[in-house]
């Protein structure tokens, strides 16, 4: 006799516990939807100002091709009358480094 009771206080335990985890993943489940449209959102948004980065620096880069500043350029530096040290007659080269970090 004391059996029955027993079952039924667990299947009732059990199922109320049951509708409680459900309540909670239902809830869980509607704020992860509305976090991913938020990222989706952001998304999209990094996504615009990618091309815009990109079409700003094809711009950039195209004026170079057609005799811009990034080609080499031979220069004569006229040093007449400066002080010098070693050969009057040595190559001068400049090399710029940079560093973009």
């Amino acid at each position: 006799m004391l059996k029955y009771p027993v079952y039924l206080i667990l299947s009732l335990m059990l199922f109320l516990g049951n509708q409680t985890a459900v309540a909670q993943t239902t809830q869980e489940y509607q704020e992860l939807k509305r976090e991913i449209e938020s990222l989706k959102q952001g998304q999209a948004g990094l996504k615009k100002d990618l091309q815009e980065i990109k079409k700003l620096i094809q711009g950039i880069k195209q004026p170079a091709a057609q005799g811009g500043g990034d080609e080499f350029k031979e220069a004569i530096i006229d040093i007449r009358g400066a002080p010098i040290r070693g050969d009057k007659k040595a190559k001068l080269v400049f090399i710029e480094f940079t560093d973009y970090q």
